[in-house]
């Protein structure tokens, strides 16, 4: 069946014009492994200065296998915020709850 469990989600901003997303499973957080069953997370976000009122307003960013993922950005972005919601997959392509939104802003 689906995932049950959401990811949780970290970003790192330390660098211009890009995030390090980072998620981990939130039943064993010190543990760099998905739940069972699952093959990887959906990583959806959008950039803006206010937060998306819903998943229609999010745009597709990949699905990741391994955590981190690293997200680059155009220099037009720079000091707009990036609003990320992921959600666990499984290997038939199920997908399980979003995470919390997490913000972070995009270092000009």
């Amino acid at each position: 069946g689906p995932p049950t469990a959401a990811p949780l989600v970290s970003v790192d901003t330390g660098n211009r014009l890009q995030h390090t997303i980072r998620f981990v499973d939130a039943a064993n957080p010190t543990k760099r492994g998905k739940p069972a069953g699952v093959m990887g997370v959906e990583i959806w976000n959008s950039v803006g200065t206010t937060p998306p009122p819903s998943e229609d307003a999010l745009q597709f960013v990949a699905v990741d296998t391994s955590s981190p993922y690293v997200l680059n950005f155009d220099s037009s972005d720079g000091g707009k915020n990036a609003y990320y919601w992921l959600r666990y997959v499984s290997p038939t392509g199920e997908r399980g709850p979003w995470s919390e939104q997490t913000a972070a802003t995009i270092a000009a």
